[in-house]
């Protein structure tokens, strides 16, 4: 997380009450291509608008940065996400697979 406060800090969304942090993603941008990353809404503050808020933000920035497509990382057996990402107007491609290798 440091080093992604280091090279981009604006990536960090941050979504807050006048209490506490309420919801975070993660926005990164390569120059190419746009990313979106842990997408989290602390459960007391879900269901009230506040995943929709940061992902317009996200986009948004997006936006002004270039960018013209936006993918997202979302567990396959996460299905309160997958209507989340749904409602907000993001589709799944099935065809597509994720391949790691650990550093």
């Amino acid at each position: 997380m440091q080093r992604l406060l280091d090279r981009d800090p604006a990536a960090v969304l941050l979504a807050h009450d006048c209490q506490q942090l309420v919801g975070t993603v993660v926005a990164g941008f390569d120059g190419w291509r746009c990313h979106l990353y842990r997408l989290a809404v602390l459960p007391s503050a879900r269901r009230q608008g506040v995943a929709r808020a940061l992902l317009a933000a996200a986009e948004e920035r997006f936006r002004v940065l270039g960018g013209r497509r936006v993918d997202a990382m979302v567990l396959d057996d996460n299905g309160g996400a997958h209507a989340l990402w749904a409602a907000a107007g993001y589709t799944s491609q099935p065809e597509w697979s994720r391949w790691v290798k650990l550093l």
